[in-house]
C-alpha cells in the first residue's frame, strides 16, 4: 500500500478523535469556570452577569432592576439619570440602574471578589 494513503488513513480518525474531543470538552471546561462556591449565586444583574454573590444580594439585584424606571430622569446624563440620592450601580460596563451610594460600594466589592467566590476560586 502506498505510504501516502497509509498515512491519510492514520491521521483521519485521529483528526476526527481531536474535533469530537473540542466539542465535548470544551463546553464542560466553560461550564466549569462559570459555578460558584458553595453558597453563593450567579448575581444575574444582567443574562450573562455571572459574578457569584449571595442569594440575598441576587434577590436584591432582581429588586433593583424592576424600580429601574421609578429611579430614572430626564437630566445631565439623558433619560437614564438618576433620581437625587441615587448613583448607577455600574455592576458591568453601561449599568444604569439607580442605587444608593453604599449599595453601589456593594457592588464594587462582589465585582473585586468575583472570582473568590467561584468553585476553587481565590483572590488575586
Amino acid at each position: 500500500m502506498n505510504p501516502m494513503i497509509q498515512r491519510k488513513k492514520t491521521i483521519l480518525p485521529l483528526l476526527i478523535g481531536l474535533a469530537l474531543a473540542c466539542f465535548v470538552f470544551a463546553p464542560m471546561a466553560q461550564s466549569q469556570r462559570d459555578v460558584c462556591a458553595s453558597g453563593y449565586v450567579w448575581r444575574e444583574a444582567q443574562p450573562t452577569d455571572h459574578v457569584c454573590v449571595t442569594p440575598a444580594s441576587r434577590d436584591l439585584v432582581a429588586q433593583e432592576n424592576r424600580a429601574a424606571r421609578q429611579r430614572w430622569t430626564t437630566g445631565a446624563y439623558g433619560p437614564h439619570t438618576c433620581i437625587q440620592g441615587y448613583v448607577w450601580r455600574e455592576a458591568f460596563k453601561g449599568d444604569d440602574v439607580c442605587v444608593t451610594p453604599a449599595r453601589r460600594d456593594q457592588v464594587r466589592e462582589e465585582n473585586r471578589l468575583a472570582r473568590s467566590h467561584r468553585a476553587g476560586g481565590r483572590i488575586d
